[in-house]
């Protein structure tokens, strides 16, 4: 894996196999990644590695991914970490959950490697120029 990252996501999937499937995708792209399954301490995982972007699964059943948006939102020290719903769920209730909850976006896991990797790399992207534009930069 390269020394040099492209960025720090957070992916949090109860469905520990397909979180590992992702992390390695995204390792090999350059990413540091770590995995959580949801439960309880999400949120103070998620603060503490201070993730560029945050790929919360919306079906989990300890806390769905829109209700993980609504809570990790307002939390001090990540407001410039986007925040992407991703599921197997048709794209457009997968878009309106998204929209409903105020994530950044979606990505369906049912994407293709090649095209789920380009959407995570444009929300890293808006979420590094993000934090340039409110002055501090990035932490790697």
């Amino acid at each position: 894996m390269p020394t040099d990252t492209c960025g720090k996501v957070m992916v949090i999937d109860d469905d520990a196999l397909f979180a590992a499937s992702v992390k390695r995708m995204l390792e090999r792209q350059g990413y540091t990644v770590i995995t959580h399954d949801g439960g309880p301490g999400c949120c103070k995982a998620a603060d503490a590695f201070e993730a560029d972007l945050v790929l919360v699964d919306v079906k989990m059943p300890f806390l769905s991914g829109d209700a993980f948006v609504w809570l990790f939102r307002p939390r001090p020290g990540l407001c410039d970490a986007s925040i992407v719903l991703y599921s197997g769920l048709d794209e457009v209730t997968l878009k309106r959950k998204a929209e409903e909850c105020g994530a950044h976006g979606y990505i369906s896991k049912t994407e293709s490697a090649l095209e789920f990797a380009r959407k995570v790399a444009g929300y890293i992207r808006r979420s590094q120029r993000s934090i340039k534009v409110h002055g501090t930069e990035p932490t790697q």
